[in-house]
């Protein structure tokens, strides 16, 4: 039995077939005349499902429990990075807290942390899977004049459950983060000593208090991920699906796909106010494709109807920007651009595993950072491996499993 589904940026349609013949997929109506002349131009996007009816039911129920918050669920999100992605999950010594003394915790000091069940362990696999990133969430930490520690976070769930950026006291973030029930692991990447002489605390702190309570970077999550025409999408995922995706999303929840996407395709064709089939009109009448626009690099001076959109890795790095850690880059690199991925392969932590404070566990694990909390051993592949260039990670591929990357991509 084959799964075929059908595609247009104005709908979604699928059906089976149980054998081998010609079939007919019957459009009865168009949902508008911009439908039927893209249909003229472009045709229908048609995709075989690899795995057939079956497969696809089985790989439902693969995807279903891993928002569960429940020991079934972390077990699915764990077999689901194993079987995608070749992680490990090797389980750590006691204690699984480390005991921190904040004395040597620096500004600048970066936070990674894998949840791995429950709504926001699910959606954090799937960002895994489809990034490469064996971290689902970052966070930094700062220091103030009179020496307290402080995490500054965009994505911090505020009392009306909103995601916004926040700056926490670090006992009030650390305390939450023991509490949570996502089963979080926690890992500590300090700055290397030479990036931290030249990081600038008071242009960090200027930074994070001018975007402080502004929401999470949605206008710009996905493009940090799609840097090409085709080498960032998983199977059966492509530019046509996404556009379709996106086309859907629109008419179920408008303001939710102007937030995520329409201000932003915006920007790329700086037009203003388009929905999203005026976007799609309006680059097919620039003779561009809808592939070519998604892969238009964000800018990291782009304000959008909010202000400027960050992430949770974009704001820590525009930080690091802000404070001179990308120096002489500084004005070359647009960080809206990198995934958590590239962040913790930013040649700029930690390198002497002998620096580390003697209480981040770092030697009973064999790690080169310090893994703070959790069950099991963080591994963050090609760890501290890349230097900062002009440019950099704007035209990357991603695809699974190996999430190739070539050199200055």
């Amino acid at each position: 039995m084959d799964l075929y589904v059908f595609a247009t940026p104005y709908r979604i349609g699928w059906d089976y077939y149980t054998r081998a013949h010609q079939h007919t997929f019957e459009i009865k109506s168009w949902e508008e005349a911009g439908e039927m002349e893209y249909v003229k131009l472009h045709g229908v996007a048609i995709f075989l499902m690899p795995s057939g009816m079956l497969g696809t039911l089985l790989s439902l129920i693969d995807v279903i429990p891993l928002f569960s918050n429940t020991i079934w669920g972390q077990d699915a999100n764990l077999a689901f990075l194993q079987k995608h992605m070749g992680a490990s999950f090797n389980k750590r010594s006691q204690p699984w807290a480390a005991n921190i003394r904040k004395e040597d915790v620096h500004s600048g000091d970066f936070l990674a942390l894998s949840k791995i069940r429950g709504r926001w362990g699910g959606f954090q696999t799937l960002e895994k899977w489809v990034t490469g990133a064996f971290a689902g969430h970052t966070a930094v930490c700062l220091k103030d004049e009179n020496g307290t520690l402080w995490v500054a976070e965009s994505g911090y769930e505020n009392k009306k459950g909103e995601e916004v950026i926040a700056i926490v006291p670090w006992d009030e973030w650390w305390g939450v983060a023991l509490k949570d029930d996502s089963n979080p692991q926690v890992a500590l990447l300090p700055l290397h000593p030479d990036v931290r002489s030249r990081f600038n605390e008071s242009a960090a702190w200027e930074f994070a208090r001018s975007m402080y309570g502004k929401p999470y970077g949605y206008h710009n999550m996905i493009f940090s991920w799609i840097d090409t025409m085709s080498e960032n999408y998983p199977p059966p995922l492509d530019a046509n699906l996404v556009m379709a995706a996106m086309s859907m999303w629109t008419r179920l929840q408008p303001h939710y796909a102007s937030n995520m996407w329409n201000e932003a395709l915006n920007k790329r064709l700086g037009t203003e106010q388009l929905d999203l089939h005026g976007i799609i009109s309006e680059t097919e009448r620039r003779g561009m494709s809808f592939n070519q626009l998604l892969t238009i690099p964000e800018q990291d001076e782009w304000e959008y109807s909010d202000g400027k959109s960050t992430t949770c890795v974009a704001f820590i790095l525009a930080m690091y920007k802000a404070a001179g850690v990308f120096a002489p880059f500084t004005e070359s690199i647009q960080v809206t651009e990198f995934t958590i991925r590239d962040a913790y392969m930013l040649r700029i932590f930690e390198d002497n595993r002998t620096r580390l404070p003697g209480w981040c566990n770092g030697d009973a694990d064999g790690l080169p950072f310090c893994q703070i909390l959790g069950e099991y051993k963080m591994e963050l592949p090609e760890y501290n491996t890349i230097q900062p260039y002009a440019n950099m990670n704007e035209n990357c591929p991603s695809s699974p499993p190996t999430y190739d990357r070539p050199l200055r991509c």
